[in-house]
């Protein structure tokens, strides 16, 4: 486990363009958790919905108008 020390050095060694960020980080480790806040876990909700897809995930289905295969015979 890291200690208040190792922790301040860490800081010091992380670039100043992240430390906007890193202090927000902070911040919010600085509100206290309510029941409210915790996720509730409900096994009736659809654990995809709201999640980010990308065009790459999706797979087209099989459509009969894209065309026939065809193979050139006097290619073998």
């Amino acid at each position: 486990m890291i200690n208040r020390e190792q922790l301040k050095r860490e800081i010091d060694s992380v670039n100043d363009a992240y430390l906007n960020i890193l202090y927000r980080i902070i911040q919010a480790f600085k509100v206290p958790i309510t029941e409210d806040s915790l996720p509730v876990e409900n096994n009736d909700t659809n654990p995809l919905k709201g999640s980010v897809t990308f065009e790459g995930d999706l797979i087209s289905p099989i459509d009969g108008r894209v065309g026939k295969l065809e193979i050139d015979l006097d290619y073998l």
